[in-house]
């Protein structure tokens, strides 16, 4: 689907999303619940939250933002080395969210070498090649794609030599295992390396020495590929207190292939930790006279274990066409909705006092001013 403003939306089965969030929390028993009524008095909503999130922009959705850099590419060497491990040097800087993993792993699907032996270096700008940044969930589909891309330049040159040496065809063979396997036998990615970096009497004719490969990588479409989840809250708000537990969250998310799920579903859940601090704890108030009054972690309130409901994360699986493996960016993914849908299954609860919260984080302050409000509209109504 194309909008307006020619942002094209590449893959997706959206009311699946909400729909499988919906039964994820068994929304009617929670409207059951709701309608029953807690034996404490307190209050049951349920929210939801939906978001597109537009990943891996190329050159020309940059262009049309102004911006001073155009970060419409990534870049990555791949060298097999002469005792056969594979050395990638990406211009991407991995910040936690395991690009060195994910990375190699793509490496290794390409060349057959074993993760292992694969060393993935990053963050040494002189030696790993020019990189844009690890910035707009851009990573992997960029560094994913320039290794995927700088990979499969590496396998052409590793298949002629290893078919030279087997005496046959580059057509007739394929990397595997870490060898370079044919009809007619077999040879390892170490002899390969050694021939080509020691033997270039044994290289075929018109190739050269070394196993070095540098190249880029762009996305197949400019205005980027979109990730998008239904996020759920069912949250218990106490009247008296302003209190608000959150009872469970649901996550179905979709971004496209994912190469190692279980990074994907890491990034997640810590996303949605965030989120959740975001929509209850976190914050920095300040006094009438201008100072902050939380100087530390023992006043800045973030969310720990006993506060988080076990969350209940489900994948959907649409591949875009644009992308390498079709994979879209997930990285911020698990903390865009957490808010939205926690405040929605506030509002949710407090709906027969007809009491609205409108600013997070949602205080047990807030709250009760909310309902103090709204009990001073009814009564003057």
């Amino acid at each position: 689907y194309t909008t307006v403003a020619k942002l094209k939306f590449d893959s997706g089965d959206y009311p699946t999303a909400v729909n499988l969030c919906a039964q994820t929390i068994d929304l009617g028993a929670v409207r059951r619940r709701q309608q029953a009524g807690e034996s404490d008095g307190r209050l049951i909503g349920v929210g939801f939250a939906c978001y597109s999130e537009q990943t891996g922009h190329g050159c020309g959705e940059w262009v049309s933002r102004g911006s001073p850099f155009i970060p419409g590419y990534e870049s990555c060497t791949a060298q097999l080395m002469p005792d056969g491990t594979l050395v990638l040097m990406v211009g991407i800087q991995s910040h936690g969210q395991g690009l060195e993993t994910t990375l190699g792993q793509i490496a290794h699907e390409e060349l057959g070498i074993d993760p292992a032996r694969i060393s993935v270096r990053h963050g040494d700008t002189g030696q790993c090649p020019f990189g844009m940044g690890t910035i707009a969930s851009r990573s992997i589909v960029m560094a994913g794609g320039a290794v995927a891309h700088t990979t499969r330049l590496l396998r052409e040159k590793i298949l002629k030599v290893g078919a030279h040496l087997l005496q046959c065809d580059p057509a007739e063979v394929r990397c595997t295992g870490g060898k370079v396997v044919g009809r007619g036998g077999e040879v390892g990615m170490e002899e390969v390396a050694r021939v080509a970096h020691l033997r270039m009497e044994a290289l075929p004719a018109g190739v050269d020495p070394l196993l070095s490969i540098t190249s880029t990588y762009q996305p197949g479409i400019d205005t980027g590929v979109y990730s998008y989840a239904t996020h759920a809250a069912v949250v218990a708000v106490d009247p008296q207190t302003g209190m608000i537990e959150l009872l469970d969250f649901a996550v179905v998310e979709d971004c496209g292939t994912m190469i190692n799920p279980m990074i994907v579903e890491g990034q997640v859940r810590g996303g949605v930790v965030q989120g959740i601090g975001t929509a209850l704890y976190e914050e920095i108030p300040y006094g009438p006279d201008g100072q902050p009054l939380v100087g530390t972690l023992a006043d800045y309130l973030v969310p720990m274990p006993a506060e988080l409901p076990a969350i209940k994360l489900a994948h959907l699986h649409t591949p875009t066409p644009y992308t390498e493996y079709g994979v879209k960016g997930m990285g911020e993914g698990g903390a865009i909705a957490p808010p939205a849908a926690i405040a929605n299954a506030v509002r949710d609860a407090l709906a027969p006092l007809g009491a609205e919260v409108n600013e997070t984080p949602l205080t047990p302050c807030r709250v009760l001013a909310a309902i103090q409000l709204a009990a001073k509209a009814s009564m003057t109504a």
